[in-house]
């Protein structure tokens, strides 16, 4: 697809769009991510769909040919997946089938085992429930046991008190995909599919892929020469764990989402348009969605260490630089994917824009690569 394709349409101006465009580029010859994709679209119109650089063949043995990226390739979106999983919770609430306020426990009841009686649903939908499941997210040899690793989560205690700000990379999307389990007898992976993405017309979004598919997918890659850190503990593994059969192949509701910036892009068009389904009905009540993509929590967290802006499962902007742009962003809500991906809608300007690469770098990195992508997209926005 044309990459200026739709600008005119869309209220854009043509010739920064252009500069936006060559922007994204420019950092992949740089060597700041191996390879990637970038789609823009507003009022539902895409504008920008590119792709630059290797999806494979970076760094593997000698004599592996490089691959190139394509608008097309599918790749990790990991905790870029998050809201996904919060839309199928803000449907069961919509649907007056899950109250958020309630305990986990009520619907989940061994959850309640070690001091975790009292955790809400929203809590976990905000990271303030308290738990840090580091032993069982850096076990990804296990990633395929569901049933396992929800007993492993019922039987941990919160090393946190509740309430506390705590990012949960992998626990909040284990836990609110086995409430899915409960409430509607189905798993998380075919309710998205059956109940979310189906209704709105939406594909290309899976929560894992079959093997054979894995040679096909955009490899992770750790593009600094330090190695990972999560909250000052270095990550040992990370880049052979992302690339790995067991987590490919495994759901990970939280952080184990696969697509591409195509199939991001629509799904938070989809979500500035009300989320309607192919009736015109939306999925979605309002006053449930602007209570998910609305602030409600705020601070420092205790895990990544990062300061953090949320909704129910969704990253709000603020007024100081962030990934969606160097000012300004508060109306903004989507989520950021591994140190590699961000994806968001901007009601301000009726803009959606996935950030997808393969090349990951520590935290402040990705504000510093994505945050000259959002104010550009807003500066072109020209009506």
């Amino acid at each position: 697809m044309n990459d200026l394709v739709g600008s005119a349409r869309a209220g854009m101006d043509p010739d920064r769009v252009a500069r936006l465009v060559a922007r994204f580029h420019a950092q992949q010859a740089a060597g700041v991510f191996p390879g990637g994709q970038l789609v823009v679209r507003r009022h539902g119109v895409v504008v920008v769909d590119t792709a630059v650089g290797v999806a494979r063949g970076f760094r593997e043995a000698e004599g592996t040919p490089p691959v190139a990226y394509t608008p097309e390739t599918r790749s990790g979106l990991y905790s870029a997946g998050k809201p996904l999983v919060a839309v199928a919770i803000a449907l069961l609430e919509s649907r007056g089938a899950l109250d958020v306020a309630r305990p986990v426990a009520a619907y989940f009841p061994e959850f309640a085992q070690n001091g975790k009686a009292d955790i809400t649903v929203l809590d976990v939908l905000l990271h303030r429930s308290g738990l840090y499941l580091r032993d069982i997210e850096r076990d990804f040899r296990r990633f395929g046991d569901w049933d396992g690793i929800i007993r492993r989560i019922a039987a941990t205690a919160p090393v946190f008190a509740r309430g506390t700000l705590a990012y949960q990379p992998m626990g909040f999307g284990w836990i609110l995909g086995e409430l899915v389990r409960r409430v509607t007898g189905t798993p998380i992976a075919h309710f998205l599919d059956e109940a979310v993405l189906a209704p709105a017309g939406l594909s290309n979004l899976t929560l894992g892929v079959k093997a054979e598919e894995i040679p096909t997918l955009a490899r992770s890659y750790w593009v600094d020469a330090k190695p990972p850190k999560l909250a000052g503990e270095v990550l040992a593994g990370f880049e052979e764990a992302q690339n790995s059969v067991e987590q490919m192949t495994a759901v990970i509701p939280g952080a184990g989402t696969y697509g591409t910036a195509r199939a991001l892009a629509a799904f938070y068009s989809w979500l500035l348009a009300g989320t309607p389904t192919q009736s015109g009905a939306p999925l979605i009540r309002p006053e449930v969605l602007a209570s998910y993509v609305t602030p409600q929590a705020r601070g420092t967290d205790r895990t990544v260490r990062v300061p953090m802006v949320l909704g129910r499962g969704f990253g709000c902007g603020w007024f100081w630089p962030h990934p969606y742009g160097w000012w300004r962003t508060g109306a903004c809500y989507g989520h950021a994917g591994n140190f590699s991906t961000v994806a968001w809608a901007d009601p301000t300007t009726g803009t959606a824009v996935a950030v997808v690469t393969n090349g990951n770098r520590p935290p402040t990195k990705l504000v510093t690569r994505c945050a000259p992508i959002g104010s550009a997209v807003r500066a072109a926005c020209v009506d």
